[in-house]
């Protein structure tokens, strides 16, 4: 039996690891890659680089998503998956106490724009665990720019009740990479959902702190160090090297790392 196209959306594409999660999650389900159309759409020039190095199968799409029509990049104007990893920097506490873009933020009203025009059947999002306190903002004064901190998670709750009203049913989690493999211990808010009444499935983690103390992850795996993604035969510097130090090394900084840094 021939297996029909399966048609996937990566919408602000990077490196390309979504994408490869993507193929690697179609193997396993008889998909071979030459059935698996994939649009990869983003308008900065060096990822878009970076995605068609390591997909050159795919179709890459120049252009900011509101800039584009989806039906005129996605083939049949449909959608089996769809993956966003939207505007994160003004929705992260690494920004400070600096003001944030709420133009920048509602990215992510763009990617329900995509979903309600390509309809797919399953939709995952990824962004920084502060996404869920996008809220409003002051909108003048001395904290013009900054969150209301009463309003704090407003905006993400009308989010997501629009994602309701796309007719998805989701779920949402917090999770840490390294439970799940990744050589970091980063957390990530995730969202799945799938259209209709289906079920939402969220993988079993295969990693842990200490897998033989964790008795109910499941994991039998420990965690992977940093070591081991690492090329020790580049040379490198110090990120602690302060200003009189960098000067001597011959590095260009605009100013040293702060204490807290």
């Amino acid at each position: 039996m021939r297996i029909k196209k399966l048609v996937g959306v990566d919408l602000f594409c990077g490196g390309g690891g979504t994408s490869t999660g993507l193929i690697t999650a179609c193997n396993r389900l008889g998909i071979p890659q030459e059935r698996i159309d994939l649009t990869a759409v983003n308008h900065w020039k060096t990822a878009l680089e970076t995605h068609s190095a390591n997909h050159p199968y795919a179709r890459h799409i120049p252009h900011r998503i509101d800039q584009v029509r989806p039906e005129d990049v996605v083939p049949g104007g449909r959608a089996d998956f769809l993956w966003a990893s939207p505007e994160c920097t003004h929705h992260s506490r690494a920004r400070g106490a600096k003001p944030v873009n709420d133009q920048k933020r509602a990215q992510a009203h763009l990617v329900l724009d995509w979903a309600d025009r390509l309809n797919p059947s399953l939709i995952g999002i990824e962004n920084v665990p502060e996404f869920v306190e996008w809220g409003p903002t002051y909108a003048s004064g001395p904290n013009a720019g900054k969150p209301i901190p009463s309003k704090k998670g407003e905006c993400f709750k009308a989010w997501l009740q629009m994602l309701t009203a796309l007719n998805y049913n989701f779920q949402w989690q917090i999770l840490n990479c390294a439970d799940y493999g990744d050589a970091t211990t980063r957390q990530r808010f995730f969202l799945l959902a799938r259209r209709g009444n289906k079920r939402v499935h969220w993988p079993t983690p295969s990693h842990a702190q200490n897998p033989g103390l964790d008795l109910f992850s499941g994991a039998s795996q420990s965690w992977r160090p940093a070591r081991d993604i690492i090329d020790w035969s580049i040379p490198g510097h110090s990120i602690f090297l302060r200003q009189e130090d960098v000067k001597a090394s011959g590095l260009r900084i605009k100013r040293p790392l702060v204490e807290n840094t």
